[in-house]
């Protein structure tokens, strides 16, 4: 028996993967979203985070890697940064 679930989007679940938030750049911008991810799913910030600067330095991409469960799950997670003053896209 079978413990994943396809979802109607073509997501095998759980799966890995990637969330994206573009924030302004800065250090409390970085450890806001990544103390928001972590209440949802455990990474490792080594190997699971990348953080990339615009080109003019001003705003940041976090990308982290999270063990998704469900498509509720990653609802959750994506409601939850969207709700985030800091937070100034999701993808």
């Amino acid at each position: 028996m079978s413990t994943q679930d396809t979802d109607q989007q073509g997501l095998t679940f759980p799966c890995s993967y990637p969330v994206k938030a573009m924030v302004r750049a800065g250090a409390e911008a970085r450890t806001t979203v990544l103390t928001t991810v972590a209440r949802h799913s455990d990474f490792n910030h080594r190997d699971d985070v990348r953080v990339r600067p615009s080109r003019n330095g001003r705003f940041e991409s976090i990308t982290v890697t999270v063990h998704a469960q469900s498509r509720e799950h990653l609802e959750g997670l994506y409601t939850e940064l969207r709700a985030l003053d800091v937070v100034v896209m999701t993808l």
